[in-house]
C-alpha cells in the first residue's frame, strides 16, 4: 500500500468514526427526549373487572400490558411514587389476566421488589402465582427471600421456604434455607419434622440425603442444648457464661458435634444457639458476643 492509499484509508476512517459518534450522540439525545416524554398507560380499573372486559383475549392484553410496563421502565426515566403505582396495578392486572405466564411473576420480583422496592405488593401478586402454579418451586422461594431480605420476617420466610420445599424437584436450598430460618424463629421442630419427611422420598439423592441427614442432627443437637440452656436458667436465674458449663454443671453428659463447627455457638443475652460459621458472622458482625 503506498502513501496515496495510505491517506485515503485513515482519511475515510476518520470520517467514518466521525459521523458514528454523531450519529450515536443524536439517537441518545432522542432516546432521552422521548423518555423524558413517555408516559405509563395504564387502566385504573381494579384487576379483578379487566378479565371481564378483556373476553377472550386475556393473555393477549396481559402480554400487551407488560410491554407498556417494560417500555416504561426502559426509557430511563425516574419513577414516581404515583407511576410504582401504576406498575403494581398493571402487574396485577396483567397477572390476574393470565396467572400461569412465568415471565408476569418474574417481572413482578424483579420490578415490584427491587427497583420499586415493594416487597409487600410483590408478594401479594406472587401468592396468585403460587395458587395457580402448585408444580412450580420459585414463587415461593422469591416469596421466602422477600419475608426474608426486604421484610426481616424470618419465621414467614421459614413458613414458606418449607412449605415451598415440599414441591417435587425443588432445590435443596429451599429446605436448607427454611431449617435455618426456623432455628432463628424458634420453630427447630417442625423444621426437624420436614426435613425427616423429605428423608422418605425414594427419589432423594444420596448427596442431598446425606445433606439433609446432617441438619436434622445438627437441628437436633441445637433443641438439645437449648433445653440444658433453660434449666440451667431456671437454677442459676442466669445463662452460662459458656456451654462447657453445662457439662461441668452436670446439666449435659456431653456437648453434641455438629458438621459445620467443631461446637455450637451461642448468644448469652437470650439464649440462642448457633450450629454454623454463618450464625456465628451474622452475630459476631452486629457486634453481639458469642460463647463457646
Amino acid at each position: 500500500m503506498n502513501i496515496k492509499q495510505t491517506s485515503i484509508f485513515f482519511l475515510s476512517f476518520f470520517c467514518f468514526a466521525a459521523v458514528f459518534f454523531a450519529s450515536s450522540l443524536a439517537v441518545k439525545e432522542n432516546r432521552e427526549d422521548l423518555g423524558a416524554n413517555y408516559s405509563l398507560q395504564i387502566n385504573p380499573l381494579p384487576g379483578k373487572i379487566i378479565p371481564l372486559l378483556a373476553g377472550e383475549f386475556k393473555g393477549l392484553l396481559a402480554d400487551h400490558i407488560l410491554l407498556e410496563i417494560g417500555a416504561f421502565v426502559g426509557s430511563n426515566k425516574k419513577i414516581s411514587a404515583d407511576e410504582e403505582q401504576k406498575i403494581y396495578l398493571g402487574m396485577e392486572q396483567a397477572m390476574i389476566l393470565d396467572p400461569y405466564f412465568m415471565q408476569t411473576y418474574l417481572f413482578t420480583q424483579a420490578l415490584l421488589s427491587w427497583d420499586c422496592k415493594m416487597p409487600e405488593e410483590a408478594i401479594r401478586l406472587l401468592e396468585i402465582s403460587r395458587k395457580h402454579l402448585p408444580w412450580d418451586w420459585r414463587p415461593g422461594y422469591y416469596i421466602g427471600f422477600d419475608y426474608y431480605y426486604f421484610l426481616n420476617d424470618y419465621a414467614k420466610a421459614s413458613e414458606i421456604f418449607l412449605e415451598t420445599a415440599k414441591i417435587k424437584n425443588s432445590p435443596l436450598l429451599i429446605a436448607l434455607l427454611g431449617s435455618r430460618f426456623a432455628l432463628k424463629s424458634k420453630k427447630t421442630e417442625t423444621a426437624i419434622i420436614l426435613l425427616t419427611n423429605m428423608l422418605k422420598d425414594p427419589e432423594l439423592s444420596e448427596n442431598n440425603r446425606e445433606s439433609i441427614s446432617k441438619r436434622i442432627k445438627d437441628l437436633k443437637g441445637v433443641l438439645l442444648i437449648e433445653s440444658a440452656l433453660k434449666t440451667y436458667k431456671k437454677t442459676f436465674n442466669t445463662y452460662p457464661s459458656s456451654l462447657n458449663a453445662l457439662v461441668q454443671k452436670g446439666f449435659l453428659k456431653k456437648l453434641p458435634l455438629n458438621s459445620y463447627y467443631k461446637t455450637y455457638l451461642y448468644r448469652q443475652e437470650d439464649g440462642q444457639v448457633f450450629f454454623d460459621k454463618t450464625g456465628y458472622k451474622q452475630i459476631s458482625d452486629q457486634g453481639t458476643s458469642i460463647n463457646k
